[in-house]
């Protein structure tokens, strides 16, 4: 019976080694499967990302424009000192035969950032126009206003040579243009940097005015609204209305050309008997397109009423501009030949 139990001991103590150790053998391959798999769609996602990548953070393709620093040294270091990253975007390489100065960004939805050195400021550029500070530069914001356009230019203003960033209205351009400025802020001159344009139709011949002409340019000016839109009149205590030529007011917003109206000027000498007209309400108004580089404001002049009165309009400004100037010349003004 001793022996007996001794046996009987010893198997049941065998049989539970051998249990706990198939027990142990079943969790290592259990882990070693479970790290195989993690290992597997470590490997699966990191290659779908390489693939995202590839197909997201491609090259951006950019056509020559006019620049003429774009092959300076300046430049070349500018483009050397842009980051890698800024704000969602990421630097790309720019599509080959690719223009000198400049660079290419993506973010992760494949929305392109272009930015061009040693460009023009654009005739937007002037004293009337509102600008927006990022890493220690002075930015414009200029609004294509090509119909079926989406794009916002950005330029440097202020400093030397001149730096265009661009970018779809949606994208956070802005936001990036930190990482810009902080690279252009090293490496470019505010002495050489070109100024601003004057006021629209401040280079307007104007009429000798008499008090009662003086007194419905006036009357004109103060019955205009405060806005047109997305327009705000700049006010008497701006310090840019210290730039308004006589008897003007302008309106500004952002990304746009200012409105600008100037009251007893004389009729330009373009205009010839028998040009095409626009008659709105009761006024005649004849459309002198000037169009300077990367502008699209024209001179509108009002026929048929004293003092002549000249309107510089951008062409995405719309109607309102001159449906509300063309009723106060209508409701105060002396028709001409009466």
């Amino acid at each position: 019976m001793s022996n007996g139990s001794e046996v009987s001991d010893q198997g049941s103590s065998t049989t539970g080694q051998d249990g706990a150790t198939g027990r142990r053998g079943v969790n290592r391959r259990a882990v070693l499967a479970l790290v195989i798999a993690l290992v597997f769609v470590a490997a699966v996602l990191g290659g779908a990302k390489i693939l995202v990548d590839r197909n997201v953070y491609t090259a951006v393709a950019m056509g020559p424009v006019d620049s003429p620093a774009a092959d300076s040294q300046t430049c070349a270091d500018v483009v050397g000192a842009l980051p890698d990253r800024t704000s969602d975007y990421r630097s790309v390489d720019v599509a080959d035969p690719a223009p000198a100065g400049t660079a290419a960004y993506r973010d992760s939805g494949g929305t392109e950032l272009t930015v061009r050195c040693g460009v023009n400021l654009p005739a937007q550029y002037s004293v009337l126009s509102e600008t927006t500070g990022h890493g220690g530069v002075e930015w414009l914001q200029v609004t294509d206003a090509t119909p079926g356009s989406d794009l916002t230019t950005w330029y440097s203003v202020g400093v030397s040579p001149v730096v265009a960033v661009t970018g779809s209205h949606g994208a956070d351009d802005a936001a990036a243009l930190t990482g810009f400025g902080t690279a252009l802020a090293g490496h470019t001159d505010g002495a050489d940097a070109p100024a601003p344009a004057p006021v629209p139709l401040t280079d307007l011949r104007q009429d000798a005015a008499s008090g009662a002409a003086a007194d419905r340019c006036t009357g004109l000016l103060d019955g205009l609204p405060d806005g047109f839109g997305d327009y705000r009149r700049i006010a008497a205590d701006d310090p840019r209305a210290a730039d308004l030529p006589d008897r003007a007011a302008a309106w500004t917003a952002p990304g746009l050309e200012p409105v600008v109206v100037r009251c007893g000027v004389r009729l330009s000498d373009s205009y010839q008997a028998g040009a095409r007209l626009t008659q709105i309400n009761d006024v005649p108004w004849f459309e002198d397109t000037a169009l300077a580089q990367g502008s699209t404001a024209g001179v509108w002049y009002a026929l048929g009423y004293a003092p002549t009165v000249a309107v510089s309009l951008p062409t995405d400004a719309g109607n309102q501009v001159l449906t509300q100037v063309s009723e106060q010349i209508a409701g105060s003004f002396r028709k001409t030949g009466e």
